[in-house]
Parts: C-alpha cells; sequence; structure tokens
C-alpha cells in the first residue's frame, strides 16, 4: 500500500492521507471499491490535476468551465474522490488492457492507453472517428497516461473520446462486485461509487460506412474544445444514407446526440448535410467562456458539424458499393 499526500488543503484542514491499494485482479478491484471510502484511479492525470486545486472552482471566475461548474456538483470521478479514503489503481490491469474483435463488436478495455488507441490501425479503418479523437487530445505525452474508460468516467463535456463513442452508438459494460450492466455513454453520470466501467463496445459497422471527428480549438493544444463534433453516417448503392448519426460536446448535457431519424434515406449531398449543420446549432446548448460567447460557439457548432458529417459522407462513398444494399 503507498500513501498519498492529498495536495494543496483548504486553510485550517488537514486532511487524512489517501492510501494507494493496488489490485493484481479485475475481481480484486470490484471487491476493493465496494468498500466504504474507496474510488477509482485510472491514469491518474485526472486526479493528479484535481490534487493541485486548492479550492472548487469559483463559478464567477474560472473561465473556460465556469457555466458547467455552476450547474452540476461534478463529474461521478470528481464526487467520489473527494470524500475518498483510498484509491484502487486500475490503470494496467490485464482485463482492462486490450482491444478484441469479434463477428459484431470491437471492445476496448477501458485501461488502454488514448496512444494505443490513436495507434491502432484495424481502429482505424473501421472507426476513425474514435482513433481521430483520440489522437486530438492535449500532447502525445498525456495521451500516453490517459486511460479511455477514466476519459468516459469524467463526465466532462468537451472531452473527446466521449463524443466520438456516442456518434459511433457505443456502449459500456459496467460492473460491481454484485452487477454487471450496460451503459449508454451519455449515461455515464448514473456509475456508482462502487461501478467500474469495464469496457466499451462499438459495432462493427456495415456497407457504405465513413465517419469523423472535427474539433475547434480557440486556442492551444492543452486547452478544452470550444467546439468538438462526430459524425456517422452509412449510405446505400444508390447514395442515400441509411444510418446517420452526430454527437455534439461542449455544450450542456453534452455529448448530445442529435435526432436525424426523419433524414435517413434522403440522398447524401450538400441539402441533407445543411439540414445536419442547422440541426446541431438549433439542437445544442452551448456555454459562452472564455473560449467564446454562445452566440459564437453555435455558429462554430454548424459548420463543425457540416465539416464532420461532409468527411463522414465522403469516406463512406469511397467504399466499394455491395451491389444490392438497400436497406
Amino acid at each position: 500500500m503507498t500513501i498519498l499526500d492529498r495536495g494543496l488543503p483548504s486553510p485550517g484542514v488537514s486532511p487524512d492521507p489517501m492510501a494507494l491499494l493496488t489490485p493484481h485482479s479485475l475481481d480484486e478491484a470490484l471487491h476493493l471499491l465496494a468498500a466504504e471510502g474507496a474510488a477509482v484511479l485510472g491514469g491518474g492525470v485526472g486526479h493528479t490535476l484535481r490534487r493541485h486545486d486548492r479550492h472548487r472552482r469559483d463559478p464567477a471566475s474560472s473561465g473556460a468551465s465556469h457555466e458547467r461548474d455552476a450547474t452540476s456538483s461534478g463529474s461521478p470521478s470528481e464526487r467520489s474522490e473527494r470524500d475518498a479514503t483510498s484509491l484502487v489503481s486500475v490503470g494496467s490491469l490485464p482485463e482492462l488492457r486490450t482491444i478484441s474483435w469479434s463477428g459484431e463488436h470491437v471492445t476496448i478495455g477501458a485501461g488502454v492507453r488514448l496512444s494505443e488507441i490513436e495507434a491502432d490501425d484495424r481502429l482505424a479503418r473501421t472507426w476513425p472517428i474514435v482513433t481521430e479523437a483520440a489522437g486530438s487530445v492535449a500532447t502525445g505525452r498525456i495521451r500516453r497516461l490517459v486511460t479511455l474508460g477514466g476519459n468516459v468516467a469524467a463526465g466532462d463535456d468537451s472531452h473527446d473520446l466521449p463524443v466520438a463513442l456516442a456518434a459511433a452508438g457505443a456502449v459500456l459494460t459496467v460492473r460491481s462486485v454484485s452487477s454487471t450492466r450496460t451503459l449508454r455513454v451519455g449515461e455515464v453520470n448514473d456509475l456508482g461509487g462502487d461501478e467500474l466501467i469495464q469496457e466499451v463496445r462499438l459495432p462493427i459497422p456495415s456497407g457504405r460506412t465513413g465517419s469523423a471527428y472535427e474539433k475547434f480549438l480557440s486556442r492551444g493544444v492543452w486547452e478544452y474544445a470550444c467546439v468538438n463534433v462526430g459524425a456517422a453516417v452509412r449510405l446505400d448503392d444508390a447514395g442515400a444514407a441509411r444510418r446517420l448519426s452526430l454527437a455534439v460536446g461542449s455544450v450542456t448535457g453534452g455529448p448530445v446526440v442529435v435526432d436525424l431519424a426523419d433524414l435517413r434515406g434522403a440522398v447524401a449531398g450538400g441539402a441533407l448535410i445543411d439540414e445536419v449543420a442547422r440541426r446541431a446549432a438549433a439542437s445544442t446548448r452551448p456555454y459562452g467562456d472564455v473560449k467564446g460567447s454562445a452566440e459564437y460557439k453555435s455558429r462554430m457548432i454548424a459548420e463543425f458539424a457540416r465539416r464532420a458529417m461532409t468527411r463522414a459522407v465522403r469516406r463512406a462513398e469511397e467504399t466499394p458499393r455491395s451491389g444490392g444494399e438497400s436497406t
């Protein structure tokens, strides 16, 4: 067992030290998480950043994320870690460190690092939206530390992977000592304190499918996105869109999956893409911050939704025709 310093304390407060527990199996980790005061530690990036925050951000002066903090009590990982007396380190557990393929799904373990996702050639061919999102996170050094599960469990509307995974139709397998269940990416705030994301499962797309991720940074790569959008489309042999999906991040309640169901069957051309962009802006609620006003971000949401869907359609068009797909 390792004892950790909690970081800078609040004035007049002397918190107890925090224990770092390193289980050797997933089952052992789940039993440790079931104990009172236990919280999950993945790659450690989020925890390290929080340790160096003396206080919770003031909604009136916190800059980039002040409206998120003003309307929520923190992500699941922040809430559980705030009162934790021990951290259960799971980032290196073998059960969480693989990418596996079956006939219908690709399954990515929650402990897989973003750099590994970014570099996976097969995943890049199948779901480029996911590898592009992973490759857009901060710097190479950070991507070698951050785990997929930690990035998703943080519940941050500006994180890249949740947007891409939501657009791709991913589901999360969530484990505790007593149960296994599945969640959508947008339901991650329902995670219990004794629960752990075990894996992320993506459907293997069929037919003429394309996907793309677009991210707009108003400042440097170390900043949260001003706008981030993921798009996926499947075309039939006549060029009509049989599946359409678009998710928007860096907005209230994000990632928000835009309702495009009634557009299925339309020809995947400029008119369809313009309508997707219009709906993306109309159905999301960006917040003003140091990266731009809400009005400015709405315009950027429309523009980057157009770019993402245009690239997704182009990739689908480059896929060979199947010779008769119509549904």
